[in-house]
């Protein structure tokens, strides 16, 4: 409609203007009740990898409730990696505000050039992705062989065929990270190579991070894992969505590696 052309004195303005507010009004309740919230994808910063860069990610669905948490990794980083002997990487990478849905609080990205013990499983050049559930500061805050590493968690807060690593180290407390968990059923541990495998990581009797772990060399154009991730009887944070498989996989349209957590449960 054009009111251009119209010349209205001031009743009329007033009628004319009150009537077109309650078009307008009408007209916007009645789209509104047709707008259905859509899919839509969060990120946080991207993070300097390498050649390239990474950045992780919630994805939501129609309702807002999150179906994915993720990290996606541009192909350049896979170039350029540092290589120093003896050392770990580590990249963090902050989740978007959605996340606040799940249990985790942010991403550790690390990159081990040379593998890390016990050798003779993970010696392979490899990526940890950590997604954390305990705050960054109190991630930072963990040193190596930390006593409150040895705080078990009660058996009920993990899968019941994981066990600690095996390293040889006293307590197996990494600095920076916590105790790590790995399943006796995985491929490494059953006559198998290490390709990719899932981590439960502990601290201070808590459930403190769940981890993807990946060599490498299983970044090609053609990865496509997908496998469940094993479940506690217990949850320790109610009222968030929890993962239940993790895929790893590669995005032609965007050039990036993806390694997700998805098939999200309340819990």
């Amino acid at each position: 409609m054009r009111f251009s052309n119209f010349r209205l004195n001031g009743l009329q303005k007033l009628t004319s203007l009150a009537l077109l507010g309650t078009v307008l009004l009408v007209g916007c309740n009645d789209d509104d009740k047709h707008q259905n919230p859509t899919p839509a994808t969060m990120f946080g910063k991207p993070v300097t990898i390498g050649g390239g860069s990474a950045r992780a990610y919630v994805t939501t669905n129609t309702t807002g409730t999150p179906t994915e948490v993720g990290v996606r990794l541009t192909e350049g980083a896979l170039t350029a990696l540092p290589t120093a002997t003896g050392t770990m990487y580590m990249y963090e990478l902050e989740l978007p505000t959605t996340a606040g849905q799940t249990p985790f609080d942010h991403v550790s990205f690390n990159w081990n050039p040379y593998g890390h013990d016990p050798i003779p499983l993970y010696g392979a050049p490899h990526f940890d992705v950590h997604f954390y559930l305990q705050p960054q500061a109190e991630q930072h805050a963990i040193i190596k062989d930390d006593p409150k590493g040895d705080i078990k968690p009660d058996p009920t807060l993990l899968p019941t065929t994981y066990i600690p690593t095996p390293d040889g180290s006293p307590n197996r407390t990494v600095e920076m990270e916590g105790r790590h968990w790995i399943d006796t059923t995985s491929p490494e541990l059953t006559g198998g190579t290490f390709s990719n495998t899932f981590i439960y990581g502990t601290y201070n009797g808590h459930v403190t991070f769940l981890e993807p772990m990946l060599t490498k060399s299983l970044l090609t154009p053609a990865v496509n894992i997908s496998a469940a991730i094993k479940q506690p009887q217990v949850y320790e944070a109610k009222g968030k969505y929890y993962p239940n498989k993790y895929t790893i996989t590669y995005d032609a349209t965007t050039k990036e590696y993806i390694v997700a957590m998805g098939d999200m449960v309340k819990r």
